[in-house]
């Protein structure tokens, strides 16, 4: 598929466009493909009008050139390699005259993790992001649902659906959809350029340098000396206990089970629902869907003993002991739960946990916190990735906006980026929404036992439920280059000397 700009490098892993998709899915073209003449914007990345100023494409074909004077790059060092990890190696990567270089402690992606939610934010985020290739493989792997428009909320125990979550204005090639871990992952891998990663890399700690950048030390006694670490390595941060050694790790009186099978395991289950379903009562809830094409997921979080919960790892497959327990647990929800668990041929679980949220998202003028590192939702919402990608997102355009090229300066000793500024842009945009949403977790606590107060009476609490039940679209299709752009243009101006302002109003007014 062609665009303004550049063309998609061929692709042997390409999908066959003649090949029937599965229902709730739909390839790139079907349906949702706009002109780009006359300056619309079709819903591929890379398209639309250039612009110098503001980096809207996939591939940035317009971006600042590549320096010509003879100067380092910008070092930037990503610890972690997981989800963040995975679209900061690939998005960072783009910016000009940089290294990038990720270190992750496992000696491989590890297979765990099951339905992951894509919400409208980080869509809107990867379509900025990826490269059109990558870009209509997502478009590919989303599930959406048959002839349905986001999640379907169902009573616990009848199935009837109660409400629904749904983006009406956003259209259906920007729409949320579920994917695997796995299947996430290996798309923002395909991104990522080769020599970048570095796996069995275990960092100990970070050190700040003086006087500007920082020292990452390794277990086996290697350091290294970069000039920007970007900190995704999730709730277990150790880079984020060096500035919080306060913010403990609690558990969060849930345990999250959950198992993706292959489609045939579960398609003779009649009355199986062609859409993302989610049954909810009191704080718990379950999840039935669909990810991308032959793939089935079944996702709960119970509320469990802190005792019990302690027992389990962080990925800890339970065998039939776990499909008991949830047989047991579930016996008066709906049927249909109870033959998916019974389907299943075992279930793995993992205590959900957090810690205190980061008010700033930036320490020493040279780390940068992104996912779970910085703000670990357990489970909330279902939008960490959004978060993550949002963060992502962010950070590159407060680099890429301070990039001085060969074209501003001729001099060698030029500062590549002015990365303090560039990390207080970053910060601007993301800590005060993230202090909202954090706000909003506790309030929402507030709705739920209010619903739970109900108690047995069952048309009460419908009503309670429907009551107080909410989108929150400004977090789930929340736009993070717009607020970059609202914050950059205010900041801007605040970080100029007073001499600076003053020059600029005598070469518009005069003296």
């Amino acid at each position: 598929m062609g665009s303004l700009g550049y063309s998609v490098v061929d692709d042997s892993n390409a999908v066959d466009r003649h090949k029937e998709l599965p229902k709730g899915h739909k390839r790139l073209g079907d349906g949702f493909d706009s002109l780009h003449l006359n300056g619309n914007v079709d819903s591929s990345p890379g398209r639309g009008r250039s612009n110098h100023f503001y980096p809207i494409d996939g591939v940035y074909p317009d971006a600042m050139p590549q320096s010509t004077a003879q100067r380092q790059s910008l070092k930037i060092a990503i610890i972690g390699g997981g989800l963040a990890g995975a679209a900061a190696a690939g998005t960072l990567s783009r910016l000009p005259d940089v290294d990038v270089k990720v270190y992750e402690r496992s000696a491989m992606v590890r297979e765990a993790g099951a339905l992951i939610g894509v919400m409208v934010s980080a869509v809107r985020s990867l379509s900025r992001m990826l490269s059109p290739a990558s870009w209509e493989r997502l478009q590919y792997l989303l599930y959406r649902g048959d002839d349905c428009e986001g999640i379907n909320h169902r009573h616990w125990r009848t199935g009837e659906i109660l409400t629904n979550a749904l983006s009406p204005h956003t259209p259906r090639h920007m729409q949320e959809g579920r994917i695997s871990r796995i299947a996430l992952h290996d798309l923002l891998m395909r991104d990522v350029p080769d020599n970048v990663m570095n796996y069995s890399s275990h960092v100990l700690r970070v050190e700040k340098n003086e006087p500007g950048g920082m020292k990452i030390v390794f277990e086996d006694g290697r350091f290294e000396e970069v000039d920007l670490v970007v900190a995704a390595d999730g709730l277990y941060s150790k880079i984020r206990r060096k500035y919080l050694p306060d913010g403990k790790i609690a558990y969060r009186g849930r345990v999250s089970y959950r198992k993706n099978v292959p489609m045939d395991i579960v398609q003779h289950i009649k009355g199986l629902p062609n859409d993302t379903s989610s049954w909810r009562r009191n704080g718990e809830v379950v999840f039935l869907s669909r990810l991308e094409p032959g793939v089935y997921s079944f996702v709960t979080m119970v509320s469990e003993p802190e005792e019990y919960a302690e027992t389990l790892e962080w990925q800890h497959s339970m065998g039939r002991e776990g499909i008991d327990r949830l047989l047991e647990h579930f016996k008066d929800w709906d049927p249909i739960i109870n033959e998916v668990i019974r389907a299943l041929p075992n279930v793995d679980a993992y205590p959900l946990q957090s810690s205190p949220w980061m008010r700033d998202l930036v320490r020493d003028d040279a780390v940068a916190f992104v996912g779970d590192a910085a703000h670990p939702t357990a489970g909330a919402y279902g939008a960490g990735c959004s978060f993550a990608f949002s963060d992502v997102r962010a950070l590159y355009l407060s680099l890429w906006r301070t990039h001085q090229s060969s074209s501003t300066s001729s001099e060698a000793t030029t500062a590549l980026y002015d990365v303090p500024y560039a990390l207080r842009l970053y910060d601007e945009t993301r800590r005060h929404f993230l202090a909202r949403v954090e706000e909003q977790i506790k309030l929402d606590k507030l709705d739920t036992g209010y619903v739970a107060a109900a108690g047995s009476d069952e048309k009460e609490w419908i009503r309670r439920y429907r009551e107080r039940f909410t989108i929150n679209w400004w977090i789930l299709e929340h736009d993070v280059d717009a607020k970059w752009q609202e914050v950059e243009a205010m900041e801007r101006h605040k970080n100029r000397t007073q001499k600076d302002l003053v020059d600029a109003v005598n070469t518009v007014v005069g003296d």
